[in-house]
This record gives structure tokens, sequence and C-alpha cells, in this order.
């Protein structure tokens, strides 16, 4: 297995981007987190929103430049698009293209907009990527306690011919190589990234926990007893093998929940499942999802909303405010 190299901090300089002026379009997760970062490690930074965003009253606070999106554009040499993948080409369509000069460079957290065409920049700008490999109230997080969170990075066109060295140092920048940063593709990184999500992230582990409640408390046991076993413990086990592994963490359970998890844990993770993995992984490919996303939420805002509705009637939801609640803001407990 070829592991790729991972670049650390020592072996990166930060120089390469403190000779540039950074834009950064949009105010969310991860806008706010790589502006601040960026601003703190000495680069020069504006904040290019709309006129209307919520957003601007943050950015004031922060005390970070703002203008429109447009003079953002004009006078950056690196422009960060970091809005919603499903809003961004619209965004850079009516604010970005047409005030781009040749030699900037684009830099997405996500090769989304880029990999599936729906953005087509011009060929004499740079087109490169950092994507942190979490959400971005953690890269500031992590950026402020002196550490950082891994960066995937990627260089789609290399007009310039420097921007391997300045997206190493944009990457040290938001404090990306403190951990580790490695090179990937858009292509890579858009389809794993979307695989992560639906199978494991945000769709197969918060899914396996709901059910798993759902069983037990149907058969009859305490919601409370049902919670702790299906929810609650999951965090230790996955500090368990976060760091060190899997056979850290049998080494570290009983002989029991060793053989109980490997032999029971591969009827429910079964070659259906695995199968069923590698169609949503199709899906991912051949662009059948991206279409079904811009779809639903460009058209059919009101399927998304139902989704919404229907995951809040869970049955875990009730018990999981009671339960953190006691747990972890009653100071009385």
């Amino acid at each position: 297995m070829e592991i790729p190299h991972i670049y650390k901090d020592k072996e990166i300089k930060l120089q390469p981007i403190l000779n540039k002026k950074v834009g950064i379009i949009g105010y969310g997760n991860q806008g706010r987190a790589h502006a601040l970062n960026l601003y703190d490690s000495g680069v020069s930074v504006k904040v290019g929103l709309r006129s209307n965003s919520k957003n601007k009253p943050n950015v004031l606070n922060d005390k970070l430049e703002i203008e429109s999106i447009e003079n953002v554009v004009k006078w950056a040499d690196i422009i960060s698009i970091l809005v919603p993948d499903q809003v961004m080409a619209d965004c850079f369509n009516n604010y970005i293209v047409d005030n781009l000069t040749s030699g900037q460079t684009l830099l997405f957290a996500h090769g989304y907009n880029i990999h599936y065409k729906m953005i087509i920049p011009q060929d004499n700008v740079n087109i490169v990527m950092v994507a942190p490999s979490g959400p971005g109230s953690q890269v500031r997080e992590k950026y402020l306690s002196g550490s950082g969170v891994p960066n995937l990075i990627a260089i789609y066109n290399d007009y310039s011919g420097d921007s391997k060295v300045v997206v190493l140092a944009y990457s040290k920048a938001i404090g990306g190589t403190k951990v580790g940063a490695f090179f990937s593709t858009f292509k890579e990184e858009t389809e794993t990234d979307l695989l992560g999500e639906q199978v494991l992230l945000t769709g197969g582990l918060p899914k396996l926990i709901q059910t798993t409640f759902e069983v037990l408390v149907e058969e009859g046991y305490s919601p409370v007893t049902a919670w702790f076993v299906s929810y609650y413990e999951i965090k230790s086990m996955i500090d368990m093998f976060y760091e060190k592994g899997f056979e850290f963490m049998n080494k570290a359970i009983s002989d029991t929940a060793e053989y109980g998890g490997i032999t029971r844990g591969n009827r429910v993770i079964s070659s259906k499942v695995k199968e069923e993995i590698r169609n949503i992984l199709k899906e991912i490919q051949n662009g059948d999802f991206h279409s079904e996303w811009m779809q639903v939420s460009k058209e059919n805002q009101e399927k998304f909303t139902k989704i919404r509705q229907e995951e809040k009637k869970i049955s875990i939801n009730p018990i999981n405010k009671i339960l953190l609640n006691k747990l972890f803001k009653d100071k009385n407990i």
C-alpha cells in the first residue's frame, strides 16, 4: 500500500502566503475559521459578502475587513470560495468570474463544484483546494489550542507554476500542517468525502445508533439503559481506537465484547451492506447523487423540508434531550 507524503510544519515555509492577499468569500463555519486562522498567522485578509448577508455582524465582531464580493475578488491574489455547494456556482457566475484576472488563484475547501463541472473557470487562473478533515469550528478550535486539523490538498490547474508552495503555505497558515497535509485530487476528495458522509459519518453511524436504540426499546428495555449502550458509549469506543487503532481497542475490551463484536458485527455489516455501499459509491461516481441533490436543493425544497421534519420524529431524540441535559448541562448532577 503506497502512502502519500504527509507534509508537516517544519518542512513548509509560510512566506509564500504572507506575500499574498487572500479574499474569503462566505463567512460560515469554514469561511470564518479560514479567515481568522489566516489573519492570526499574519496573512492579509478581506471577507467578501453579498450586500444582504446575515453574516456581516459576525465579520465586524471579529474585527476583519469586509467588502462586496466583487471588490474583494479584484483586490485578492487568492480567492477562497467557502459558500455552500448548492449556491457556489451561482455565486461564482454572479459575482466572481467577471472580476477575475490572469494569475489569480481560486481556492476551494471541497472539490464538488469543480469536479461536477458546475464551475468552469478560465484557463489563466490557478485552481487549488485545501480541504480540512473536519468542520470549521474544529479548524478554529484546534488552531487556537496550538494544534490543527489535517488537510487534503490538491491542484487542478497550476497556471502560475507556484501553486504547490502557495497551497502548502495556506495549509500551514490555517493549522493543517500542524498535524499533516497530503496531496490528492479534486475527483478523489469529492467522491470519497461524499461516500464517507453518506455511508458512515452522517448516514450509517447515526442510523445504526438510532436503530439499535429502537430495537431495544421495542423489545421492552428501559429507554435510559438503551440510550447508554447505543448512544453514550459510542464516544468511549471511538476514543479508544481513534489514535491507536482497532487492535488496541480489542485488547482493551473484554474477551466477551471482542468475540461478540467481531462475529456479530460481520453479520450486521454483511456482504449485502457492502454491496449497497458500492451502489452508493456508483451513484456518486456517475453523477446520480449530484443530479438528485441539485434538483432537491434548487427545485424541491419541500422534499428536503419533509425529510428534515421526519428526522426530528425519530424515537431517540426526546431521551437525547433529557439525558444530555442531565449529564452535561445540569451542574447539580
